[in-house]
């Protein structure tokens, strides 16, 4: 089981493939499971390393609270562990705040970035929908009604009609039963916290200077698109993305075309 020790944590993560390096940052309380559906398909041209943030899975537990800033530089000394200088960087949800933050902090490790369903500021739709995940937390504990609320908001209808619905919600719930209250609750307050942070981390954008996709689901009901094209138009270049008939996590929504569009992107830019 591959870790690398941190001054105050232990990081779990996982390597396929071999190629140009491409880092696969899960969404919020989610882990190296996020990316199954994609994982395999991106090995064949990259060395994909995907991870089990600081908090979730498989890696340690607190200190709290925890911050984007913190996982930035998590991923910044796993890079560093295993000897790559600069890595593609693939973001979803919270993870695109995690890659954005890697970005900030670390320009010279980003070759390139994809993000998806990713948000540099929250209004107050998002506040509330947060604040009620931690509310179920604290009194309904972290089981189905948890796991029904997350699937609502990120998955489109067309996809809780599919074939294979059943265990996309099974690896939901097995995803939410991994957190106690205490600890998504932690979570769901860093999201906020990024969302809320002075000055405003959009005004940040227009330093970075790596190769940008920004992409979203036209149906995303969780993110909506407006908050992934502000994010596009503040960074210099950027190239914007709406993916038809998607929901929050094209990764797992629409694994095949978020492979492409992965693969295609990365392709113009990384080296070996």
């Amino acid at each position: 089981m591959p870790t690398i020790a941190l001054d105050d944590a232990v990081l779990y993560y996982e390597l396929d493939g071999e190629g140009p390096p491409l880092l696969l940052l899960p969404g919020l309380g989610r882990g190296t499971s996020y990316y199954d559906l994609v994982a395999k398909p991106l090995s064949r041209k990259f060395r994909v390393i995907r991870v089990d943030p600081r908090g979730i899975g498989r890696s340690s537990r607190g200190p709290v609270p925890y911050s984007v800033e913190r996982w930035a530089s998590d991923y910044s000394l796993l890079l560093e562990h295993l000897n790559i200088p600069a890595a593609n960087v693939v973001g979803s949800s919270h993870g695109a705040s995690m890659a954005m933050g890697l970005v900030d902090a670390n320009p010279e490790k980003v070759q390139s970035l994809v993000l998806f369903g990713a948000f540099a500021e929250i209004d107050r739709f998002i506040e509330l929908n947060v604040g009620l995940r931690m509310t179920l937390a604290r009194k309904l504990g972290m089981g189905e009604e948890m796991r029904d609320f997350i699937a609502l908001w990120t998955f489109g209808h067309a996809l809780l009609e599919r074939p294979g619905a059943d265990r996309l919600l099974q690896a939901g719930l097995d995803a939410v039963r991994e957190h106690t209250p205490e600890n998504y609750i932690a979570l769901c307050q860093s999201m906020l916290d990024w969302g809320h942070r002075q000055p405003p981390f959009i005004e940040r954008l227009a330093l970075f200077k790596c190769p940008t996709l920004v992409a979203c689901g036209d149906s995303d009901y969780w993110i909506p698109s407006q908050f992934s094209k502000r994010i596009a138009e503040h960074i210099p270049g950027a190239r914007y993305v709406e993916l038809q008939g998607c929901g929050h996590v094209p990764v797992r929504e629409q694994p095949q075309v978020a492979a492409e569009l992965i693969a295609n992107f990365v392709s113009e830019f990384s080296q070996g």
